[in-house]
């Protein structure tokens, strides 16, 4: 059966991959002797699709051309692969002792005496089975690395959401602890300048009964001394 790609590559009149393909005003492609075949078997110009009068000859297809071209191209490229590169034969057997697939020359050859085969369907099936077994294991794998990427992202965004509330917290303390040392500081200071005032009082209120008696004992002494210049001391 034919590949998905194959199909929309395939004329609809032949079912072959297009050759020199034409293109009709209703937007329907052909092979350019499917198309003159068809009609030269039939009294009108109809398109083969949707039996509709296409109005004019038909274009060539460059876009399409070129597209089948290349995939034509690869398709053989494909078929030569499919061929042992040492006697152009079909690859059919499997040599489980080289990993590599075989034509039935190479199997007689001295090169695999003794070599065990499978048929190349069956080898590819094994193949095909254990890499079905390696790609369920790798998905498990990565569902358990995606599970625990997502863990990891909620401890991250954990970790920063208690940064944060952490990190608001240490602050709000210091606020208060600065607020109280500013108060602390505020009292303190409040405690110094009355004491400040209360001595410097104390020491005024001293200075001044000082003076009082300097002031006493010096009017003492002028009276002592004039009483000393008195004739009848």
């Amino acid at each position: 059966m034919a590949s998905r790609s194959e199909d929309d590559l395939c004329c609809p009149v032949c079912q072959e991959v297009f050759r020199d393909p034409v293109i009709l005003s209703c937007g329907h492609s052909f092979c350019k002797d499917c198309l003159r075949k068809w009609w030269s078997e039939r009294t009108t110009h109809e398109c083969p699709v949707c039996k509709r009068s296409p109005g004019n000859d038909p274009l060539v297809n460059l876009a399409l051309k070129n597209l089948c071209e290349s995939f034509l191209q690869e398709r053989d490229q494909r078929a030569l692969k499919a061929l042992c590169s040492l006697h152009s034969q079909k690859l059919k057997l499997f040599c489980l002792d080289h990993q590599q697939p075989v034509c039935l020359i190479c199997r007689d050859s001295e090169k695999h005496t003794k070599h065990r085969f499978r048929p190349i369907d069956e080898a590819a099936q094994q193949h095909r089975k254990r890499l079905q077994e390696t790609l369920e294991s790798l998905k498990k794998k990565l569902k358990v690395c995606a599970e625990r990427q997502v863990k990891f992202d909620k401890t991250v965004k954990h970790i920063k959401v208690e940064a944060r509330h952490t990190e608001t917290r240490i602050k709000e303390k210091f606020k208060k602890f600065r607020q109280f040392l500013a108060e602390e500081e505020e009292a303190r200071l409040a405690a110094l300048r009355e004491e400040e005032e209360q001595k410097s009082g104390m020491m005024t209120e001293k200075m001044e009964a000082l003076s009082r008696h300097i002031a006493a004992l010096s009017d003492a002494v002028r009276a002592t001394e004039e009483e000393l210049r008195a004739e009848d001391v």
